[in-house]
């Protein structure tokens, strides 16, 4: 169930244990009771959030995508996936 978060966050839920398209609804949700919770003072507590935290998921979302180069019948045709 693509929604408007890009092949990476798709790859990230995805290998975070997100498998179906009720992990999307439940993500929204989330975020909708943080938005109306929080509100204005949202933004000032996700800019106390490690960096580096999120340069792991990213890179683990990066390895979820590279994964799909292993399919490929040669070197080369793995090497224009990983590109």
């Amino acid at each position: 169930m693509p929604c408007c978060h890009g092949v990476n966050g798709l790859a990230g839920q995805y290998r975070f244990g997100g498998r179906s398209g009720a992990s999307v609804v439940f993500l929204a949700a989330g975020r909708l009771v943080l938005g109306l919770v929080f509100g204005n003072s949202i933004v000032r507590i996700l800019g106390q959030f490690p960096i580096g935290i999120l340069g792991v998921m990213l890179l683990f979302s990066g390895v979820e995508l590279a994964m799909a180069s292993r399919d490929m019948g040669t070197k080369e045709e793995s090497f224009i996936m990983l590109i």
